[in-house]
């Protein structure tokens, strides 16, 4: 089987030969790897995807390429490199940016965005792969207000440059792009510590900018399968900082269904992304109708995932992605390494529908762990 054959057999249930065998190599193990800074690291992966695909092979992974999709308040680097909106498309909307050094190693970016009625600004420290919210978007419901007047119609992206490296790949590599998921992007605009005061303080105005940012995803998906990526990475990172089951079925449940249906219909496979906690309803996450679950982080790092009870729950009815702990890689021994993929394997590869990988991204790793990681996974998760 090619790659996308096994994550695609994988992420449906149906027979593959083994477990897939891959991870997220961070912005530092890649420098380290290329030799390059970070802006080259990411021009040539929009240039020439098929080199990432090289990296991983030789590293002994089933490769996995990631492309991030269009993104205004949390990150702007890489989604720059790969989209533009025709000039018609902003005649409403209209941004203007600042940019602040700072003594830190960040960046402050300053945004202010004119429409008919007014401007939206915000503003964020952006670092080596980090972003930290200094000013959201969304301090009130003029702005949310002008924001669902104004902002560019998903529909009028220029995608092409994404679609060329899909193209590019063909079945050499499972093609996952990050779309951001509902309660995400609400959290960008808003501030996660404001909107989640926003559940008890003002529960409407969750439900106001949740029902925009539903419909816009849904448009927004659609025009992206026309770029023919396999997957989308559905990422609800922050529905993992601890909710309730209750919070989390009244508020990010019915929103992340409808998207992901509506991804579905357009042909895309879907991975509901939490990179946190969620266990107490990790049943509900399933029924979202996502084909797989990830990140799946332990309890040893920043997780409350147990991937044998994980297994147990919803196992028969979603992938499992992930459970490695890839902390372990720059210190631990190769039989260490070793043990913690059997672990994996044991927990949740019985029966097929599990995707052996990191839980994070790897940002360092000694020599040859990596390659261990990989050879352990084929030794063990062969069916």
């Amino acid at each position: 089987m090619n790659t996308r054959e096994r994550f695609e057999a994988t992420y449906t249930g149906r027979p593959t030969d083994r477990v897939p065998i891959c991870a997220w190599l961070g912005m530092p193990l890649l420098r380290q790897l290329t030799g390059q800074g970070p802006r080259a690291v990411l021009e040539g992966l929009v240039e020439d995807p098929l080199e990432m695909v090289r990296i991983q092979e030789e590293l002994g992974l089933d490769p996995v390429l990631v492309t991030p999709d269009e993104r205004r308040f949390s990150m702007h680097r890489f989604p720059r490199l790969l989209y533009n909106w025709p000039e018609e498309a902003l005649e409403t909307w209209r941004v203007q940016e600042e940019v602040q050094e700072d003594s830190r190693n960040f960046r402050t970016h300053r945004f202010t965005a004119t429409t008919p009625e007014g401007p939206v600004t915000w503003s964020y420290h952006m670092g080596e792969g980090q972003v930290a919210e200094v000013e959201p978007a969304v301090k009130n419901e003029r702005d949310l207000d002008l924001c669902i007047r104004y902002l560019p119609e998903p529909e009028s992206l220029n995608q092409d440059k994404l679609k060329a490296m899909v193209d590019t790949v063909g079945d050499r590599a499972f093609f996952m792009h990050c779309f951001i998921g509902v309660w995400g992007e609400a959290a960008n605009m808003r501030g996660l510590v404001t909107l989640a005061c926003d559940l008890i303080d003002q529960p409407g105005f969750v439900e106001k900018i949740s029902e925009f940012l539903r419909d816009r995803a849904i448009r927004r998906v659609r025009h992206l399968a026309e770029t023919g990526v396999h997957s989308i990475l559905y990422d609800q990172s922050w529905v993992g900082i601890g909710f309730s089951p209750q919070q989390f079925r009244t508020f990010m449940y019915p929103y992340d269904k409808a998207v992901v249906e509506a991804a579905k219909e357009a042909g895309l496979l879907v991975s509901y992304h939490n990179c946190g906690c969620g266990q107490t309803f990790i049943e509900d996450m399933a029924d979202t109708g996502a084909h797989s679950l990830e990140t799946l982080t332990p309890k040893t790092s920043s997780g409350d995932f147990d991937l044998a009870e994980s297994k147990r729950r919803v196992g028969d009815r979603i992938t499992l992605n992930g459970g490695f702990n890839e902390r372990i890689l720059p210190d631990g021994r190769p039989e260490e390494v070793r043990d913690e993929v059997k672990r994996c394997i044991d927990a949740a590869g019985g029966g097929g529908r599990y995707v052996l990988r990191s839980t994070g991204q790897i940002m360092d790793s000694a020599p040859g762990n990596i390659q261990v990681f990989a050879e352990a996974g084929r030794e063990y998760g062969r069916y």
